[in-house]
């Protein structure tokens, strides 16, 4: 399919890739083929098979064992092979830290020490809240982006860094609250290039978005968003709580309302660590942020589909001048969605899996008319102790899926307790707790090296096949 130029026109309607992205592979693809024949899987630039690395969500445990799991991809001269990150939630966290370096896929070893280092420095975390509170939009977004950040060090340059293309291409994910419960529109991602709702094939330039629009035509253009606003846009989990009706969906009751208390509880907490430094703490934490939390009020972004007049665009964007980034885990816990189908034509996804979501929601791909392999009901039945590996295979269109669960039947007597130690509703874990899940992680990947092996030459040897036709 033809590659649309995303500079030329305000919203991009279209299923290719735009012209950065696709200039951006097409430079990732001689690293990608360089460590294939590094481990004697032989193919040329043309045949390069598309792998993408597709991280769950699950908090700060997802965000640390993401980070393991890269880091013995590594030291098995394997990361290099990817074309493609994709993460929702928790893993946003690692995801925004590592594109802070440049270089970080081939500095994993400083990627881990940072680790065992202090988080955003205080002063710069009040700083940014200080200002930030100035602004008529400031809202508990801000700051559950700044507590993230505090957890683990993400910052504003890791957007100057992403363009490198010695690293994989990044898509951050996330859903659009107003079209949760529609056919259609609710599946949202941001790459470097552009930002949009993946199911109907509209975006917009990165740096437009929270810019105003109307029928299509920028009418006023903000300051791109910064790293810390869009960290708390994608892990915006508690949104949806209380005023949503997906709220009386009994799947979603209890997670929704823990993370409601745990908020409640916690942010004034947290705040008065974050802001011990500042002059006024409680002052801040009474005038700025109780009001927010009684109020639950929640950011929203400048929705560039406002009366665009498109047939594609469902009326709960396109009556909305605004709409409301959540959590994609609420829905679907990795960020596979936007790697299904012709547009990145991925041959294989690596899945590492830290979470207690749903993982493969395959109605959802029915619901999308995209291709999907056949789910084992094997993984249903031992949900709650899995293996260590799965393989999901594509046939034609289909990608092959690999799943390693963090927590299995290798590693661990059951999941329930596991999940339990490592809560997602917890304060910072401890490094004791932080050491134990990067070598977990690690683990996870050495002792499925092969297997990982395995289905990279099968990737190289269907990208051939494909392309033969």
């Amino acid at each position: 399919s033809p590659v649309m130029n995303c500079l030329q026109e305000t919203i991009r309607h279209s299923s290719a890739l735009c012209a950065g992205e696709q200039q951006y592979i097409d430079r990732r693809k001689e690293i990608v083929l360089q460590a294939l024949n590094n481990l004697q899987i032989n193919c040329n630039v043309d045949l390069v098979p598309h792998i993408a690395l597709v991280a769950s969500g699950g908090g700060q445990r997802a965000a640390v064992s993401l980070i393991g799991f890269l880091y013995q991809l590594e030291k098995e001269a394997m990361l290099d092979t990817l074309l493609y990150i994709g993460g929702v939630s928790g893993s946003t966290w690692s995801m925004a830290f590592l594109y802070n370096d440049p270089q970080w896929s081939s500095n994993m070893d400083e990627a881990v020490s940072k680790l065992s280092g202090p988080g955003v420095e205080l002063e710069h975390a009040v700083a940014w809240l200080t200002e930030k509170s100035k602004e008529e939009d400031f809202s508990l977004t801000d700051i559950w982006g700044v507590l993230t950040s505090t957890f683990i060090r993400c910052d504003d340059s890791s957007k100057k860094n992403i363009l490198n293309a010695t690293n994989p291409y990044p898509v951050y994910c996330a859903l659009e609250k107003h079209c949760f419960l529609c056919s259609l529109g609710k599946w949202f991602e941001v790459s470097p290039h552009e930002a949009g709702f993946t199911e109907l094939n509209l975006f917009v330039e990165t740096s437009l978005l929270g810019s105003k629009f109307h029928n299509g035509e920028l009418m006023e253009k903000k300051p791109e968003m910064d790293m810390i606003s869009l960290q708390g846009e994608l892990h915006n989990h508690c949104a949806i709580y209380p005023n949503s009706t997906v709220v009386t969906m009994p799947i979603y009751t209890i997670p929704q309302l823990q993370r409601a208390i745990w908020m409640v509880v916690n942010i004034p907490f947290l705040l008065t660590k974050l802001c011990f430094c500042a002059s006024s703490p409680v002052s801040f934490i009474t005038k700025q942020v109780l009001p927010l939390i009684l109020k639950w009020e929640w950011g929203t972004t400048s929705n560039f589909l406002y009366q665009f007049q498109n047939d594609s665009v469902p009326d709960c964007l396109q009556t909305k001048e605004e709409f409301h980034l959540i959590d994609a885990g609420l829905l679907i816990n990795m960020a596979y969605p936007s790697f299904l189908g012709e547009k990145r034509d991925i041959d294989l996804i690596i899945a590492p899996e830290s979470s207690a979501g749903i993982m493969f929601e395959v109605d959802y791909a029915a619901e999308v008319n995209k291709p999907f392999p056949q789910i084992d009901n094997k993984i249903l039945e031992e949900s709650d102790w899995p293996k260590n590996c799965y393989v999901f295979e594509g046939k034609e269109k289909e990608p092959t899926i690999i799943y390693m669960p963090l927590f299995n039947q290798q590693n661990c007597k059951g999941l329930i307790s596991k999940m339990k130690e490592f809560s997602t509703f917890t304060l910072p874990f401890s490094q004791e707790k932080i050491n134990f899940l990067l070598e977990t992680a690690k683990t996870n990947m050495k002792n499925n090296r092969e297997i990982v092996l395995r289905e990279m030459r099968k990737a190289a040897l269907r990208r051939m096949r494909k392309m033969s036709v």
